[in-house]
């Protein structure tokens, strides 16, 4: 691998499928799973296993399948009987895997597989940062490129989120917010966004369009602000335009090209402006 950072196992690690207690697994305890996938999960069971690798005391940390996994317990919480409290989980062993940077990896690879999942690929290269194993983001951005297959342009897309407010963050998160609408609404200042956050809280559900309006309005009122006559293009006279020309006119004009009338020409005639602009002064 180049660079000190490595986000995957050196070594092709172990995998084995196991039924795993729900209690013993970690790491999705902020995840929001869609009401339709709880209702998947009732009528059908978990059809896909979760990713695990293992923790400290017998316990597993999810790697892959967050919401699956809050999905189940929050199933086995409204105490369905048809839900038993345990999942169907594959558990990756390797010297490499108890890393946070190395679990963060794991996730990217697996999700560079499969459909996006924005929030989950965010808090994956978070972690990534917070180790701290590379000399800058810009460094540890191309590493999780180049050993997670996810492109530094999606990489960088993702960490604009973390321009958010909170509030919005949250929504982003609970899925309340689409991926495309908070990247538009990262790049916004927060009195901008707060003003979101209260359409959010009002009940509403924000589209671009509600983006673009807010965008509009602070452009509208920063230009408001400017004095009047910024934007009047200034009066120039026509003997300065004409000037500009000939000047340029001359300049272009070959001096061994057999041109000689024509550069005599061209100075004549800006003799003459001078003498235009001398009689207007007077």
């Amino acid at each position: 691998m180049s660079g000190q950072l490595t986000l995957l196992p050196s070594t092709t690690p172990n995998v084995r499928r196991e039924n795993l207690a729900l209690e013993l697994i970690d790491g999705f305890e902020d995840a929001v799973p869609s009401a339709k996938l709880r209702e998947l999960i009732r009528d059908l069971g978990l059809l896909q296993p979760v990713v695990v690798v293992p923790a400290r005391s017998g316990r597993y940390r999810v790697v892959e399948g967050r919401r699956r996994c809050k999905a189940i317990a929050q199933l086995a919480e409204a105490d369905d009987r048809r839900m038993a409290p345990t999942i169907d989980a594959l558990i990756v062993e390797g010297r490499q895997t108890s890393r946070r940077e190395v679990r963060g990896g794991l996730t990217l690879a697996l999700h560079a597989s499969r459909s996006a999942s924005p929030a989950s690929e965010l808090q994956a290269i978070e972690t990534i940062l917070d180790t701290g194993g590379a000399d800058s983001e810009a460094v540890t951005v191309k590493e999780i490129a180049a050993q997670t297959g996810m492109s530094v342009q999606t990489v960088r897309r993702r960490l604009r989120l973390r321009s958010l407010t909170p509030a919005l963050r949250a929504a982003f998160a609970e899925g309340k917010v689409t991926a495309s609408l908070a990247e538009a609404a990262a790049r916004l200042p927060q009195a901008c966004q707060q003003q979101l956050e209260g359409q959010l809280e009002g009940g509403s559900r924000l589209s671009i369009a509600d983006v673009r309006e807010v965008a509009r309005d602070r452009i509208a009122d920063a230009t408001g602000e400017l004095p009047g006559g910024l934007f009047i293009e200034p009066e120039v006279a026509w003997q300065v335009t004409v000037r500009g020309h000939l000047t340029a006119a001359l300049c272009a004009i070959p001096v061994d090209g057999g041109y000689d009338e024509l550069g005599r020409a061209t100075r004549d005639a800006l003799a003459q402006l001078e003498t235009v602009d001398a009689e207007d002064e007077r």
